[in-house]
Order: C-alpha cells, then sequence, then structure tokens
C-alpha cells in the first residue's frame, strides 16, 4: 500500500487549480472500485485503474465509492443528457427541447473566486462540439447532453474543441499573427485608456447628484474590474512566444493537443479552473485506436452479449490510460516545494454509474492531486447514504419522487465533493446545489 500524501503540508504558497473531466457511458463498477477501503495497493489495483498504478500514480489519487447524483435521474428516459447536465452542476434538468433550465456549475462558482487572478477565469475544452439544437435525448435538449459548464440556469458554456484556438484564445487573442510586441502594446493601450477614464470619471464626481454618484460607483467598480484583469493578464514572454499546437480531425492527435493547451494553461498561469470532455454524453463513439469498431455507447446496452464487456472495458480502461498520462505532465511540472498535480484537485466523473443499468448512484469518482495539501491522497474513501430511501425515490424517475428522494440530506452526494473541493480551492462556500455540507474524511482537517 501507499502512504497517504498531503497530511502534514504547510499552506500553499503556490495557485490552487481545479479541474473537471468527463468520461462518458459511466464505468464498470467490478473493475474501478477497490475491494477494500482504507489505504490504496498498487500491487493489486482494479483492472481499469491499472494504468494508475503502472504510472507511479496511486499515492497521488483519491478513488470514491458509494457517491451518489440523484439528481442525474431523468423523468421516465434520457439518462445520458440528465446525467451530463447534472455531473457540475447537481440539478436535475427540466425535461425541455427548448427553454432549458438547469443550474450553475461548480467550476464557475469557483471561477467567480479564481478567475480574478489569471487572464481567464475558465477553460471548457471537450472532443466534441457544443451548442447543438433540438431534442439529444428522449425529450432532453441538446444542451443538456452537450455542456457540463453553465453560467446559471439558462446558460450553457460553449466548449472549444480546436486547439490552436484555444490556446490563442488563452493568450488574448485567435489573431496568430500578432507578435508578442503588439500583444503588449494592445495589453499597454487598454489600461492607458482605463486610466483615462477613472481620472475623467472622479473629476465630475463633485458635481453630481447621488443618485449620478451610486451609478458613477458601479460604473467605477466596473473598470477595475477590467483593469484588475488587464493586470494579471501580463502573460510571460516564454508563454507568449511558446507555438501553439494544431487541430486535426485525428482523434487521438487532437487529444494530445488539448492535453497540451491544458497543460500550458496551468504552467503559464493563464486559468486555474479547467473543465474537458473525452466526448459529449453517448460519446465518443467507435474507438478503431484499440479494436473496438462499435459505438461504445451502444456496447453498454448489449452487456449480456458475448464479448461485448470485454470491449466496454477496454474502452475505459483507455480512458484511465489517458488520464495517467495527463496526470503524469502535471506531476513532471515542478512548483514551489512540490508540482503543478500536488497543487491541483482533478475530478473525474461521468453521466450514469454504470452504462447498462443507466444508474445514478455509485458513480465513478476518482479525484487526482492534493490541493495544495488539503486533500491527502492514496485512499479508497467508501461511502454509503445514511437512508437509502433516497436513491429508491429517485429511481422511479418522476420529478415528485425525484425531489423527495433528493430532499433526504445524505451525507453520500456528490455536490458534497464538489463543496468539498471548493474548500479545497480556498473557495468560502457555504453550499453548493443540494449539498448538506462537506463530504466526510476526504478535506485535511
Amino acid at each position: 500500500s501507499v502512504a497517504p500524501r498531503g497530511l502534514r503540508a504547510a499552506p500553499p504558497a503556490a495557485p490552487v487549480r481545479l479541474m473537471y473531466w468527463f468520461i462518458p457511458n459511466g464505468i464498470l463498477s467490478d473493475k474501478w472500485i477497490p475491494k477494500a477501503a482504507g489505504m490504496l495497493d498498487a500491487t493489486a489495483p482494479p483492472a481499469s485503474l491499472a494504468p494508475l498504478a503502472e504510472a507511479g500514480l496511486f499515492g497521488d489519487v483519491n478513488i470514491l465509492s458509494g457517491v451518489d447524483n440523484l439528481c442525474g435521474y431523468p423523468e421516465t428516459v434520457g439518462d445520458h443528457a440528465s446525467g451530463a447536465s447534472a455531473m457540475l452542476t447537481c440539478v436535475p434538468a427540466k425535461k425541455v427541447i427548448e427553454g432549458v433550465e438547469l443550474g450553475i456549475s461548480v467550476d464557475q462558482v469557483a471561477a467567480a473566486t479564481l478567475g480574478a487572478m489569471t487572464p481567464r477565469p475558465s477553460l471548457e475544452l471537450g472532443m466534441a462540439k457544443s451548442g447543438g439544437v433540438g431534442d439529444c435525448d428522449s425529450g432532453y435538449a441538446c444542451a443538456y447532453a452537450q455542456a457540463l459548464s453553465w453560467n446559471d440556469k439558462t446558460t450553457p458554456r460553449p466548449k472549444r474543441t480546436d486547439p490552436k484556438e484555444a490556446w490563442l484564445w488563452l493568450l488574448g487573442t485567435e489573431d496568430a499573427s500578432l507578435t508578442v510586441e503588439q500583444r503588449e502594446r494592445m495589453r499597454r493601450g487598454d489600461k492607458s485608456v482605463l486610466d483615462y477614464l477613472l481620472n475623467e470619471a472622479n473629476g465630475l464626481s463633485p458635481k453630481l447628484t447621488s443618485e449620478d454618484k451610486v451609478k458613477l460607483d458601479q460604473y467605477l467598480t466596473s473598470v477595475r474590474t477590467v483593469e484588475k484583469q488587464l493586470d494579471s493578464a501580463a502573460v510571460p514572454v516564454e508563454c507568449q512566444n511558446a507555438a501553439p499546437p494544431n487541430n486535426s480531425t485525428d482523434y487521438i492527435t487532437r487529444l494530445g493537443s488539448m492535453m497540451d493547451v491544458m497543460e500550458f494553461a496551468y504552467r503559464c498561469d493563464l486559468t486555474r479552473v479547467v473543465s474537458f470532455g473525452f466526448g459529449n454524453a453517448f460519446g465518443p463513439g467507435p474507438m478503431p485506436w484499440i479494436g473496438v469498431g462499435d459505438d461504445y455507447h451502444a456496447l453498454t446496452h448489449r452487456m449480456t452479449d458475448p464479448g461485448v464487456p470485454e470491449q466496454v472495458a477496454k474502452c475505459i480502461l483507455w480512458e484511465v490510460t489517458q488520464i495517467a498520462a495527463f496526470l503524469k505532465r502535471l506531476k513532471a511540472m515542478p512548483e514551489g516545494d512540490h508540482n503543478v498535480l500536488y497543487n491541483t484537485a482533478m475530478f473525474v466523473s461521468s453521466d450514469v454509474g454504470e452504462g447498462g443499468p443507466h444508474n445514478h448512484d455509485n458513480m465513478a469518482c476518482l479525484l487526482a492531486g492534493n490541493a495544495g495539501g488539503a486533500i491527502a491522497t492514496g485512499r479508497h474513501l467508501a461511502y454509503k447514504p445514511e437512508d437509502p430511501n433516497a436513491k429508491r425515490l429517485a429511481a422511479k424517475r418522476n420529478a415528485a419522487d425525484r425531489a423527495a428522494g433528493i430532499a433526504i440530506p445524505n451525507s453520500n452526494r456528490l455536490a458534497n465533493v464538489h463543496l468539498s473541493l471548493l474548500h479545497a480551492a480556498g473557495i468560502p462556500a457555504e453550499k453548493f446545489a443540494d449539498s448538506t455540507g462537506p463530504i466526510p474524511g476526504l478535506l485535511n482537517t
């Protein structure tokens, strides 16, 4: 077994970052969940998590089992869209094709605080596009199936699927022809304009009515907000000079480039909040690069067919292999007394617990990194509901029973994990969605 990492860590001096990864179609619990709670044993990992152990990362992760996200249960059917939309919001999606209604996602709660410290408040990436319209899952709008991140209950945030465009956007321009000097001149020019506006506005203040002074104060506050963002946007020259990756129609090549973008964003401190998905709900389709020619989602509906469980297991194993490769990148980047992975909390989950039964209890919940010392790693934390009636009610798949199930204050709910990660990043949120408090045992005390 491995010793817990981060138990006696000092308060973080380096930036703490939050990252959220989506793996579609759930997991196979018997190949994912360790047999016993307690310290992880890198010599005998569950089959799906073997890539993490082989990469020497079992001391850098926690596996949480028994975590429920009952908000993901749909009304009758539509589990993938309802589950995907609930992964970061922990809010039941209103079953509509137009006029979507959900809730703010946890990454945007984090970005409201951490985003003030970086040029970009958050970065949303994905291997499949968002912005589709119509019915994407049995009466659920495409926005639910395609967007992990939401500004508020009616506004999904679009994902960036072109790694080159995302790289340039992080630097403050999508125009690759701009030189480093031109970018810096733009920033200096913007700042001088703001200084001018502030001086002019301050000169008007004595002549204004009390009502106008309130409006002026609101204006100055907005100007100072922009000024603060410009101040934080002083990107190191070596980062501005770095060559962006090219986009590609090849999935594997583009995935590697997406990892380049995320690594770049953290290395240059361009944002501290990132979300990423291997695909949308139902995705990513066939995986011919590992010998799976059939649609991955369709396979999860044929789990009794000979050979199909093995193919599904291959898909999950491949996803975890990519996660391990990215975590190794973060761990290889020194930062302060540790490394970027140590100073990050990365959350990995899915739209459903398992693709066959389409359940929303016992969700995949992999956490990587120590959040700068706030989280001890190398553990399997096993949870169960205090009242099992919550799951029974939500699984009836109607709005009234789901609401009754969610109202039962079990501590094993996913929103409690999200609340804990906000606290780990230094964000003093009292509540997130249907949370009842931080999930027990995760954070160092």
